[in-house]
Parts: structure tokens; C-alpha cells; sequence
């Protein structure tokens, strides 16, 4: 231990008459401070790029999570009628010529007379579960 001891304190010497040195010490302390100033600079920059990329990724995944939780709106109302009349209309046996679908912003509305046969019930289920309809109105005429 006693080695070691002695080897820094000759290394301290030595770097303290470089930078203490008459002739030459004023310019390399001044060098010296210079380095250190860019390194802390530098050190800053750095951080402060990794803090913005942290951030970026810390936004990404927040649109991520909301994007999960709060389900796609279908993207207008005619492709919405579309879908209404194929997974909707068609399998619940309800004749499409006395049947009138309104889309309105993700609420259907049927309207006309409403068969005998108590399918419009179906209709209004199968229309329900169409992906991208808030709301199924039932506004059919009972059958004269």
C-alpha cells in the first residue's frame, strides 16, 4: 500500500507542476478549463437527447394504450349502411323492400313496416352488433 501511495503522490506532483508550470502553465490550465467546459456541454447534449427520445417513446406508448381502449369508429356512415345490410339485414330474413336503414353518425334507424313474422327482433340484434353502430333505433309501422 505504501507503493501506491507514493505513486499518487507523485503522479499529483507531476500533473501539479505541468499546470503550475511558470511558462506554459497559464495557457494549458486555460486549455484545461476549456476541455472541461466542452465536456460538460457535451455531457448536456447527450442527456438531454436521450430525455427527448425517452419522452417520444413515453408519448408513442400512451397513443398506444388509447388507442386499445377506445375502439375505431367505423370511417363514414355509408360504409356503415353496408355493413348494416350485409351482416345485419340479410341474415335476419327481413324483406329489404319494406325496410328503410338511416345511418346517422353510428345510429341506425329503420323505418317502414315491420313483417308479421317476428324477425324484425333478429334485425334489431344483428344490426346492434355490427361493429361501429352506437345505437339501433326501431322505428318500423306495425303490418296493416
Amino acid at each position: 500500500m505504501g507503493k501506491l501511495k507514493m505513486l499518487l503522490a507523485a503522479a499529483a506532483g507531476a500533473g501539479a507542476a505541468y499546470l503550475l508550470d511558470p511558462e506554459k502553465g497559464r495557457t494549458r490550465r486555460a486549455r484545461l478549463s476549456d476541455q472541461m467546459a466542452a465536456g460538460a456541454r457535451d455531457g448536456m447534449t447527450k442527456t438531454r437527447r436521450q430525455a427527448d427520445y425517452q419522452a417520444g417513446v413515453v408519448e408513442g406508448a400512451i397513443h398506444d394504450a388509447v388507442d386499445r381502449v377506445r375502439p375505431e369508429k367505423t370511417s363514414d356512415d355509408a360504409t356503415l349502411l353496408q355493413k348494416v345490410r350485409s351482416e345485419a339485414l340479410g341474415p335476419s330474413g327481413v324483406p329489404s323492400e319494406s325496410l328503410t336503414i338511416i345511418v346517422d353518425d353510428g345510429v341506425v334507424t329503420l323505418r317502414g313496416t315491420a313483417p308479421a313474422d317476428g324477425s324484425v327482433t333478429r334485425l334489431v340484434e344483428l344490426a346492434s352488433e355490427v361493429e361501429g353502430v352506437e345505437e339501433v333505433r326501431n322505428e318500423l309501422s306495425a303490418p296493416t
